[in-house]
Order: C-alpha cells, then sequence, then structure tokens
C-alpha cells in the first residue's frame, strides 16, 4: 500500500484492501466447505434388507429343501408369478411407483 504526501492511503486503496480481504475469506470459506453430496432424487439408494432377512431366508430355505425342493427354484417361481401377473393396462403406474421406492 503506497501512502499520499501525507502518509495516509488513498480511499481507493484502503477499498481494494478491503476487497482483497473479502475475497481472501471466501476462499478459505469455499475450501473448508464439504463438498455438496447429490439430492437423495437423483441418488440411487442401495436397497436395505429389513432386520432379520437373513435368518429368515434361511429357515425358508432349509424348509423347502427339507421337502426335496429347490429353494432357488421356488424364488425363481415366485418371480415368474410377479412377472406374469403383473399388470400392463397399469405399467406406468407400477413403474412410476417402483422408482419412488429405489
Amino acid at each position: 500500500m503506497s501512502n499520499n504526501v501525507f502518509g495516509k492511503a488513498t480511499v481507493a486503496e484502503e477499498n481494494q484492501n478491503k476487497n482483497v480481504k473479502k475475497e481472501d475469506k471466501t476462499l478459505i470459506k469455499d475450501s473448508t466447505e464439504a463438498p455438496k453430496k447429490e439430492s437423495s432424487s437423483k441418488k440411487r439408494r442401495r436397497p436395505v434388507k429389513p432386520e432379520g432377512f437373513k435368518e429368515f431366508e434361511e429357515l425358508a430355505k432349509e424348509i423347502i429343501e427339507a421337502d426335496g425342493s429347490s429353494y432357488y427354484e421356488w424364488l425363481h417361481e415366485r418371480h415368474q408369478e410377479i412377472i406374469l401377473n403383473f399388470n400392463v393396462s397399469n405399467q406406468k403406474q407400477i413403474k412410476d411407483v417402483a422408482k419412488k421406492g429405489e
């Protein structure tokens, strides 16, 4: 900062120094802030298994296999039933509901 003949900084120099200090504070603030996360609507959530899911899955598997059937064939048949019973006239509505649940 230069001084005028009276040993004082000019008003323009003082204003410039204030602006530089504000910019420095902004840079420090911006660099210390955590990066913003994507909104939850854009980010896909991983499906969360309900509490006790694994234990019930194991029990169901044991019961089905004790009958001499394959758990995975049984599960595949349940999946097929869902697909075959899918109501085509409500397809768009069902897709929208499924997307909201993701």
